[in-house]
């Protein structure tokens, strides 16, 4: 049993080690998404909502296939010796959460102002250009915004 916590200890060692370069954005995504869920869990409460321990459990599920997904672009850019690359896909991927996560971090935070305090109204401005301005801003951001929303109308669910 003790060679398997070994094995196992020096396993995640040298994948930890491996991340090391990208350990700066590794940080960057845990406060991110912390962030992402103190703000739900405080909406939730603050609007009479309850806890869901299901919607919890998606969330870290999806946190954590996030973070394999950035650690292993960044190793497979690694092994192929396109460390460089694969910062930028990172780099990328950081900027894509930061977004989405973002603007539901602001969408939620609204959700705990008063709607007339000057609060609500920085954070309705902030949600607002992240929101709407920079999707009319980014041809990408667009082009997939309209795909989106059509999928959504022909799903079955």
């Amino acid at each position: 049993m003790d060679s398997l916590r070994l094995i196992l200890a020096s396993l995640i060692a040298n994948i930890a080690g491996l991340l090391f370069p990208i350990k700066d954005d590794i940080y960057g995504l845990v406060l991110l998404f912390t962030l992402n869920f103190i703000m739900g869990l405080l909406a939730d409460l603050a609007n009479h909502r309850e806890w869901s321990f299901r919607k919890a459990l998606c969330f870290f599920r999806d946190a954590a296939i996030y973070f394999v997904m950035v650690a292993a672009i960044y190793l497979l850019g690694h092994l192929k010796g396109e460390e460089r690359a694969a910062m930028h896909c990172v780099s990328f991927m950081i900027y894509v959460a930061l977004y989405f996560y973002g603007t539901n971090i602001l969408r939620n935070a609204r959700m705990l102002t008063r709607e007339h305090s000057t609060l609500f109204k920085a954070l309705n401005f902030l949600y607002y250009i992240m929101s709407l301005k920079m999707v009319e801003s980014n041809s990408y951001l667009k082009d997939y915004v309209e795909l989106y929303d059509n999928d959504k109308k022909n799903s079955i669910c």
